[in-house]
């Protein structure tokens, strides 16, 4: 019975070790005045086993989030499907990073 409890005990923590997601925010670029901030956040989802990029415009002078939010979902395939997601993503966002006067940084 102690055997099972304790196997049934790391089938659980492995389960809860490979269930994590992975993120890393970067900043895109930031207009001339610096009051507004493309953010972009770009990472792992395990539970679907994709790539996802988002990208946002953040008015830090207000401190909230404004225009719209562009996202990319690709499977994670190859480490490479990430690289194209960012890049679909910037491609997605560049009306409106030119809206607020971001250049964006390749």
């Amino acid at each position: 019975m102690n055997k099972y409890l304790l196997f049934l005990g790391l089938l659980t923590l492995s389960g809860l070790s490979l269930a994590s997601e992975h993120q890393m925010i970067d900043t895109l670029g930031a207009s001339p005045k610096g009051q507004f901030v493309a953010l972009e956040e770009y990472g792992y989802k395990s539970q679907k086993h994709t790539y996802y990029v988002t990208i946002k415009v953040m008015n830090v002078w207000k401190k909230e989030y404004v225009g719209k939010s562009f996202e990319v979902e690709l499977p994670a395939h190859r480490p490479t499907f990430l690289k194209k997601a960012r890049e679909k993503a910037k491609i997605l966002a560049q009306e409106e990073l030119r809206r607020f006067n971001i250049p964006v940084n390749s």
